[in-house]
């Protein structure tokens, strides 16, 4: 009976205590809650782990009194938290993005503009931008871009070339180049691009993840401030339960702080260098980005037709002397197969006579003719003679 008592009374002990825990976090609005009970409910587990062992070794009092002392701890973390949170005028995860950033508040005296330059500057800006060109030359374009995107210090994350030149007459060539481009040289190059080439179409898109980007270093915090404090709680922990359940707590964290690393580092790699789709089309004539006038449609119309002649004209003259070798084989086998054709019909036609002929003699002679020349009387050969 003296075991029970004792039992439920450390138990409502310990629950008053977390309760005037919690009661005191949230005196603070601006502190971070979910952190906090996070904490709690984990340093409360601890506690009931290390009570609960302590019970069924019959060493109920060190593991209470360890209880109570890692409960009293985290209140006074608590108390401390709200007391820091209170004299810097607000939480270390308050939503101001000043507090989050970490950037200093503007003074009394600082102009809007000011402000709003240094806000606009805390944004985390992601710009994309598509681009489809035409060049009428090709090999230069693509040399002048690579070589701007080095010397701002970007890089070529891919480059695809397809096609033939359109010097050879057949095809023309394309190639698609995504350049990573440092946000403040993007309005520079493009720009270039403008000048160097006939651009198309110009799409541009902006993301803002100023708030994503506050957000993961928030629970960043959060998470790196509870680390150091399940290591301190590691360190005082003599219950084989507390300890697995404290490294396992510690392995969670571990992994969540690498994964918001990452999207940190994601976020700010393309924050710094803008995105820059580039389609290039090789022709011969600028497509018109404004409509012409009659006139210049009748001069632009004849000029390419006269033009397209004289290409014609060259592109037959290369292909004839190209050609020679096997016209000339071509003509001859010709010439043989007509030699061999024209020889054929004039044995035909020498041959003809003496086959019709030879023909005719060799035919039957009708039943009629015959009996015609039996009836007739034999000629007197020798009184004719």
């Amino acid at each position: 009976m003296k075991k029970t008592l004792r039992t439920v009374t450390a138990f409502l002990l310990i629950l008053l205590l977390v309760t005037a825990t919690v009661a005191a976090c949230g005196g603070n609005s601006g502190s971070s809650t979910s952190a906090q009970d996070s904490y709690i409910a984990m340093t409360t587990a601890a506690a009931m782990d290390s009570y609960s062992y302590g019970y069924d070794g019959a060493a109920m009092a060190p593991a209470a009194n360890y209880a109570m002392e890692t409960v009293a701890e985290t209140a006074a973390w608590a108390a401390e938290e709200e007391k820091w949170g209170g004299e810097s005028g607000g939480s270390a995860y308050d939503s101001d993005s000043s507090a989050l950033t970490g950037e200093p508040a503007p003074a009394a005296g600082t102009s809007n503009s000011g402000s709003a330059a240094a806000a606009k500057a805390a944004r985390k800006l992601i710009r994309t931008v598509n681009l489809n060109v035409e060049t009428t030359e090709f090999d230069n374009l693509l040399t002048g871009i690579r070589q701007f995107v080095d010397t701002c210090g970007g890089y070529i994350e891919q480059s695809d070339l397809s096609g033939k030149s359109i010097s050879g007459g057949s095809g023309r060539r394309y190639a698609s180049i995504t350049a990573r481009v440092p946000s403040a040289q993007v309005d520079a190059f493009l720009s270039q691009m403008n000048e160097k080439s006939n651009i198309t179409y110009r799409s541009e898109n902006v993301q803002d993840v100023t708030l994503q980007y506050t957000d993961i270093e928030s629970r960043k915090k959060s998470l790196t401030i509870e680390q150091e404090r399940l290591w301190e709680l590691l360190e005082k922990a003599d219950s084989l339960d507390a300890v697995i359940a404290l490294e396992e707590r510690l392995s969670e964290i571990r992994y969540e702080l690498e994964r918001f690393e990452s999207q940190l580092r994601t976020y700010d790699n393309q924050v710094d260098y803008s995105t820059v789709y580039i389609s290039i089309d090789e022709v011969a004539v600028f497509t018109p980005t404004e409509p012409d006038s009659v006139m210049t449609r009748i001069q632009k119309g004849f000029t390419r037709n006269l033009k397209n002649v004289g290409n014609g004209f060259v592109d037959f003259f290369v292909w004839f002397v190209s050609s020679l070798p096997t016209l000339l084989v071509w003509a001859l086998l010709i010439a043989i197969i007509v030699l061999i054709v024209r020889a054929l019909i004039k044995h035909l036609r020498k041959k003809g006579p003496h086959i019709a002929r030879r023909a005719k003699q060799d035919a039957p002679t009708p039943p009629a003719e015959a009996a015609q020349s039996q009836n007739d009387p034999p000629s007197d050969t020798s009184s004719q003679s």
